[in-house]
């Protein structure tokens, strides 16, 4: 049985423009202990998934659908029951440290805040285990950050005492939104090896949120692609990256560097914009971008078995060159 089955998952918000659809009829499945990516452009719907999860989109918006877990329907609990489940059972890794940590707090004491109130701890101890997290999570001079604030640390660190933050309840699920989104390439390395070594020694699933197809290589057994609030892919990391079955997919592959591209081959943008998600075509959402468009794209394809045995959503059969 899946950890997290979303089901039919919409996502809306109400603006003085009209109703902004961002996310629309998304289904998913977390198995325990895997690592799933879901992959796509800005504004594809990742985030707000991962928001509507977790009770935390803004006022405006609405969350409609399924999602159940571990039998629990997260959609449908109050904002208490809700409070049961985050930080213990499913923790989120924000986009953005600085603005999600408290710029008027130490980091020992936010760290010690997860210890005493999802692990109920005394002080002290909560003091020696957020002192072994940061280690943990290979932070210099544990002892001393301990004392910093926030704005005292790099962003690489900022990004640790946030991964701190979300593993030191031991969710079950933890969804890592852009984890490693503007640290360089050596710092982005190494947390996602963290993340990979937590999984493996806890066994926690893990959701990650990221536009970067190189991470996703290196971490996920699992992708979902989406565009236009919609699911365009899913399956196995492996199988989609060598017969991707979808042209946005493809796309997304072409546009990243690689060490076994020739040097005179060049890389391939996808050219245009994302669609309006205040007017979303009736159709396939890519096919005003999509270059191997066919009539029939201007109804919207449903999601059918692909050949790598995953899923798609594209009136086109086999892979895409």
């Amino acid at each position: 049985m899946a950890l997290l089955e979303v089901r039919d998952l919409m996502v809306s918000f109400a603006t003085p423009e009209g109703e902004v659809h961002a996310v629309n009829s998304v289904d998913f499945d977390v198995e325990p202990g895997e690592v799933m990516a879901i992959v796509g452009e800005s504004g594809s719907g990742k985030s707000q998934t991962a928001m509507a999860l977790l009770g935390l989109l803004s006022e405006n918006g609405q969350a409609r659908g399924s999602a159940l877990f571990d039998g629990k329907d997260l959609l449908k609990l109050s904002q208490s029951e809700l409070n049961q489940y985050r930080g213990s059972q499913v923790a989120m890794i924000f986009q953005d440290p600085m603005t999600a940590l408290n710029p008027y707090r130490t980091v020992g004491s936010q760290l010690r805040e997860v210890l005493t109130c999802q692990r109920h701890m005394e002080r002290r101890q909560a003091n020696r285990e957020a002192l072994e997290m940061l280690e943990q999570v290979r932070i210099t001079d544990p002892e001393r950050r301990l004392q910093q604030f926030p704005h005292e640390l790099s962003g690489g660190m900022q990004q640790r005492v946030m991964i701190a933050m979300a593993l030191l309840a031991r969710p079950r699920l933890l969804i890592a939104d852009e984890p490693t989104t503007a640290l360089d390439v050596t710092v982005q390395a190494e947390i996602s090896e963290l993340l990979r070594d937590y999984q493996r020694r806890y066994e926690t699933a893990i959701m990650l949120i990221t536009h970067d197809l190189g991470v996703v290589a290196g971490l996920c057994e699992r992708v979902l692609v989406m565009y236009g609030g919609r699911v365009m892919e899913y399956g196995d990391v492996r199988a989609i990256y060598h017969q991707a079955e979808h042209p946005y997919t493809a796309g997304l592959l072409r546009s990243v560097p690689r060490l076994d591209r020739l040097d005179d081959e060049e890389l391939h943008g996808i050219p245009g914009n994302p669609p309006n998600l205040l007017e979303l075509p009736t159709g396939c959402p890519f096919q005003e971008r999509c270059q191997v468009a066919i009539e029939r794209c201007s109804s919207l394809p449903s999601l059918t078995r692909a050949n790598h045995g995953g899923l798609r959503r594209c009136h086109l059969e086999g892979a895409i060159e």
